[in-house]
């Protein structure tokens, strides 16, 4: 997609939902002109158009999701849940092979991704879970993984120049390999690993561990990514 061609009134729409439905108490316009950084004409605009369709609700001094956001958000939350159900196990065994904190994430929008559930391990030095957090697609093992199985989200990226010839090169061996890897690019002394999870064929999500760089070495992380895609063949390449 082009961003030259994003209609700017949408993304407010949408941030000013994300906002509310992140508040359940509701925020006031004034609150919402401050988080949002949009002045209060247009929020009365926007609150004006969601509220006559369902989407946004006034409790008082204070704005609310609506119900109607509920019959467009259910057939997502029953797609994330079956891809919870079909994965969990995957998450489970990876935690058990490295005593590491493991999580599930998916493709989110063309430049983000999410994080929908972890399995934390019992190591007193461990990452905390980022369940419901977003990352950037090119920021991390998982985000270049997805970068590299979808050629959609790549196109979107290079034409706005964040595809350096660097990390095409990172793409096309994390093609070839099969699962990324992520030596304290992110963070320092955290180390990365990223393993594609498919559907059918298709790359739906992905399987990610992260720890302590002097616990998980380079070299023990790509012996753990082959273990892995030989041990869970049965879940990680349906």
């Amino acid at each position: 997609m082009n961003q030259r061609r994003y209609i700017q009134s949408v993304q407010r729409a949408m941030l000013l939902l994300e906002a509310l439905v992140s508040h359940k108490e509701g925020l006031r316009l004034s609150e919402l002109s401050e988080q949002l950084s949009l002045n209060k004409t247009t929020l009365h605009g926007l609150l004006a158009t969601l509220s006559s369709l369902g989407y946004v609700s006034r409790r008082g001094q204070c704005y609310v999701p609506g119900l109607r956001l509920w019959n467009i958000a259910r057939p997502l939350t029953e797609t994330e849940q079956q891809l919870r159900e079909r994965f969990t196990p995957a998450l489970r065994r990876m935690s058990a092979l490295s005593g590491e904190t493991c999580w599930l994430a998916v493709p989110c929008g063309t430049r983000e991704y999410l994080y929908i559930e972890a399995i934390e391990s019992g190591n007193s030095l461990r990452v905390v879970s980022p369940r419901g957090k977003r990352e950037g697609l090119a920021t991390s093992a998982i985000g270049r993984l997805f970068l590299a199985y979808h050629e959609d989200l790549t196109k979107t990226l290079r034409k706005e120049g964040l595809i350096t010839d660097c990390m095409n090169d990172e793409l096309i061996q994390i093609a070839e390999c099969g699962y990324a890897l992520d030596i304290e690019k992110a963070e320092e002394g955290l180390n990365c690993l990223a393993l594609p999870l498919r559907l059918d064929g298709y790359v739906v999500a992905a399987l990610g561990i992260s720890g302590p760089s002097y616990r998980l070495h380079p070299d023990y992380l790509r012996r753990l990514a082959v273990r892995a895609m030989r041990e869970l063949f049965d879940i990680i390449k349906l």
